[in-house]
């Protein structure tokens, strides 16, 4: 497989090469008991909740995200067989990144002109938060791996050049947590975490409003997908609804039915007709352990657990290595950055993780890991629930006058407090705008395509500190379109 490194590195623009991933299903063999074992309980924990979960297309989803996952832990463990040194296996990667970087300055200066320093980066498939994360994952590469010393510099600055026009929070999270775990090594990481505090000092002194974000606590949404999903979970503890298939279940919550990448929507590109129906197989929960729960139940997350656990174990002991896989694991608290497949950035954590997993490691190890896993994804949750909740609001009126596409209503007491309004289906909800303050009237919009039938129109009341997955359920009425 001499092809591989140059594939590694062509991948960041031409995310279709990780399709290849199954041909290296036979690289699995030279792993280790333990791990060949781990492997097979992860294929378990997807599989057997597919076979009983109520959507029909579950099993042969999971069946094919298995086949994929496993492909690209070979693809791993066939790259440290070529170059057992990490640093020297992972070094076509930081060419393609490079490159991927250029693309997306030029391709967001072609479309935004001079206000580009105004809007956060984009690139064609990537989102912000994405791109931003493959950012700092350029800055750890460059601080690990020995390149020629100018395309060093080059791929470190440009990639936190790239993490800072993109905004990402959770990018800055993962290099942040990332090369705080390279330190335990005496490695490189105090080098990355200095990068990091320097991008941060660089934030705050820009003064702008892309730059602010990264100081600010808000979750841009997220607690309303995090409550969806947990409903699925709560409906199918135990098989949840199918791998990808839970998308179906969250459209409409942040976005619409369907979206394209912004850049692309950007320049007019909506999602056309034809992939409507499909737009849920692209919506995330932006949280792994609420994703895989809503996905495959509780045995679907144990699964992910212990494979995330697993990756680790076997990474320890190796900067670079854990490094990069804390990285991914810390994104994790707030978004989904290994599902797969996706524009070759969750294809990097199997990757990695097939890398690890040829090292060696043991099972204790392992489910250790895993339950660290767990703790550093219930973080959000654990800090938002000990928060002080404020008094609970009344409602003084609501109304819904026919023909107008309109709603009102509006809260008493309901000051600090946050609404959200939305219109549920059969089995997903759409958010009616975006939010509103509680001491306002709020005005939300019926969408106009809307087709006739049943629906349950439901006022959510979110505190600015309180779990955001146990809002205060002020109202729900049916209506009749």
């Amino acid at each position: 497989m001499r092809f591989l490194p140059l594939a590694l590195a062509l991948a960041p623009l031409f995310p279709p090469l990780a399709l290849l991933a199954p041909l290296f299903l036979g690289y699995l063999r030279r792993l280790a008991p333990w791990a060949l074992g781990l492997l097979a309980f992860y294929a378990f924990s997807l599989l057997l909740p597919a076979l009983l979960a109520p959507e029909p297309l579950a099993f042969p989803l999971a069946l094919g995200r298995v086949l994929y996952v496993l492909g690209l832990v070979g693809a791993g463990v066939a790259l440290f067989r070529q170059a057992p040194e990490p640093a020297r296996a992972l070094m076509p990667l930081g060419y393609g990144l490079f490159l991927l970087y250029g693309s997306a300055l030029l391709a967001s200066y072609l479309v935004f002109g001079d206000k580009v320093a105004e809007i956060r980066l984009m690139h064609p498939f990537h989102s912000p938060v994405g791109l931003g994360f493959l950012g700092a994952l350029g800055v750890l590469l460059a601080v690990y791996v020995r390149y020629p010393w100018p395309f060093r510099l080059l791929l470190g600055l440009l990639g936190g050049v790239v993490l800072l026009l993109t905004a990402s929070r959770g990018g800055m999270l993962a290099l942040l947590l990332g090369s705080a775990g390279g330190l335990l090594f005496r490695g490189r990481g105090l080098w990355a975490l200095g990068m990091a505090g320097f991008l941060l000092f660089a934030a705050l002194s820009l003064d702008t409003p892309i730059s602010q974000r990264f100081f600010q606590a808000h979750l841009s949404g997220r607690e309303g997908l995090w409550l969806r999903a947990y409903e699925v979970f709560q409906a199918h503890p135990w098989t949840g609804v199918g791998p990808y298939v839970l998308g179906d279940y969250l459209k409409g919550t942040l976005f619409g039915d369907c979206f394209l990448f912004p850049l692309l929507e950007a320049k007019g590109l909506a999602c056309p007709d034809g992939l409507r129906p499909l737009g849920g197989l692209w919506t995330f929960a932006h949280h792994h352990l609420l994703q895989a729960l809503g996905e495959s139940g509780i045995l679907g997350a144990a699964g992910l657990l212990l494979l995330v656990g697993g990756f680790l174990a076997g990474a320890w002991g190796e900067g670079l290595l854990f490094s990069l896989l804390l990285a991914f694991a810390a994104m994790g608290m707030t978004d989904n950055p290994f599902s797969v497949p996706s524009p070759f950035r969750g294809e990097i954590f199997f990757l990695v993780g097939g890398m690890a997993l040829a090292r060696g490691g043991r099972l204790p190890a392992a489910l250790g890991f895993a339950g660290a896993v767990a703790l550093l994804w219930a973080l959000p949750f654990l800090y938002l629930a000990t928060r002080p909740s404020l008094p609970p609001p009344a409602l003084l009126y609501a109304a819904i006058p026919p023909g107008e596409g309109m709603g009102f209503l509006r809260l008493a007491g309901a000051e600090g407090y946050r609404v959200q309004v939305w219109l549920c289906g059969e089995n997903a909800c759409q958010r009616l705008g975006w939010e509103w303050p509680g001491d306002r009237r709020v005005a939300f919009p019926f969408p106009k395509d809307l087709p006739p039938g049943k629906y349950r129109l439901r006022v959510l009341l979110f505190s600015q500190h309180r779990l955001a997955q146990r809002p205060l359920y002020l109202w729900e009425k049916e209506v009749v379109r």
